[in-house]
């Protein structure tokens, strides 16, 4: 009776029989010190209060869970994650924590195509052309905007999405272009440019060019200068100078004939000089083989203006004869006389004191016509 009175003031008594072990104070956890990437192993630490012969049991708010005072575990997927550690010692005693992790995205590499680019294959093109690239196949798996750089293979680099790059010598370049997402991850794709030589037909066509008459009036004692202006490449020029002399005669008198007399000059800017004095009323000059037409070939250069300039370099552009020329024509002798034998009474044979006369001049040149082939 007496054991049994105990008992039930023992029940009756607050807190006397209440076997609720008390919960475990001081848990902690200790995160990762680093950023967690998706996919990336993260490290949890227990801290804080460590009983003796305590139990460590994790969630990691995906599901998953693990044991031990310091546990690993992979988050698969980005987000925010609470993670909870309870602990019970030996006692019975329970002690949580929880701590939030944000699990961050993982960058992707960006992807480098050249496939714009002429499908992706190589590119043969002539020295010193423009060549086009494009980027535009590239991609990013997140969707970050990209970077462009360009290795031309040559020491030039460029950027951009769609350069253009003009190759001046000649060989084989590896071009690369390397594409740059925000997070600095980078991927790279690479293509050729065969650079090759020009080849170029050179021929030859001679002109023949006629000048128009001119005529004019020297008088006697007179000296008229005319001037023309040749242009490269001159291989002949002809000039003929003509007067027609103006004495009067009766046909059925004897003919008194008192000739005018002209001195014509041609001087040149290259080599010699030609004159003649005549009465005969036509004088002809004829400067011949000034130049040779050179023969028609086949030449490899990288440019037209290279051609131009081994042409001229090499003789197959002449300045013989090249600039201007000096015509110079004297009245040497016009003489007026009256009929000296009374022949023709009151007439003249020739009243006027000079003559007019006639230039015709022809020249012929060569140039030379370069086309790619």
């Amino acid at each position: 009776m007496r054991k049994a009175l105990v008992i039930a003031i023992l029940m009756l008594t607050p807190g006397c029989l209440d076997t609720t072990p008390e919960p475990l104070s001081g848990i902690e956890i200790q995160l990762p010190l680093n950023s967690v990437i998706e996919g990336d192993t993260a490290i949890f630490e227990a801290s804080g209060a460590k009983p003796d012969g305590a139990k460590y049991l994790w969630d990691f708010g995906d599901g998953e869970g693990g044991t031990g005072e310091n546990v690993k575990h992979v988050f698969v997927d980005e987000g925010e994650y609470t993670v909870t550690l309870t602990v019970i010692d030996d006692e019975g005693r329970i002690g949580t924590a929880k701590e939030n992790i944000e699990i961050l995205h993982r960058n992707e590499h960006p992807v480098a195509s050249l496939a714009s680019t002429y499908g992706g294959e190589g590119q043969n093109v002539k020295v010193n052309s423009l060549v086009f690239f494009d980027g535009g196949s590239s991609s990013d798996p997140d969707g970050d905007v990209l970077s462009f750089v360009w290795d031309f293979g040559d020491g030039s680099i460029g950027e951009g999405i769609r350069p253009n790059h003009f190759y001046e010598s000649v060989g084989n370049f590896t071009v690369s272009l390397t594409v740059i997402d925000t997070g600095n991850l980078s991927s790279t794709a690479e293509t050729w440019v065969q650079v090759s030589t020009r080849t170029y037909s050179i021929s030859f066509q001679e002109y023949t060019i006629t000048i128009d008459t001119f005529q004019d009036y020297t008088a006697e004692g007179d000296e008229y200068l005319k001037q023309h202006n040749y242009p490269y490449n001159l291989t002949r020029a002809t000039y003929n100078f003509q007067w027609t002399e103006d004495e009067e005669v009766d046909t059925s008198q004897p003919v008194l004939n008192y000739p005018d007399n002209f001195t014509f000059s041609v001087n040149t800017n290259y080599l010699f000089n030609l004159t003649e004095s005549s009465a005969s009323g036509d004088i002809t000059l004829s400067f011949s083989e000034l130049s040779t037409v050179p023969t028609d070939f086949v030449i490899s250069l990288t440019s037209t203006s290279e051609v131009w300039d081994y042409l001229f370099e090499n003789g197959y552009t002449s300045a013989k004869g090249h600039g201007l020329w000096d015509t110079i024509i004297i009245c040497n002798d016009a003489p007026s006389v009256l009929d000296p034998l009374g022949l023709v009474s009151g007439t003249s044979f020739d009243n006027d004191q000079g003559n007019d006369w006639f230039l015709d001049v022809q020249y012929v040149y060569y140039t030379a016509t370069v086309t790619e082939i």
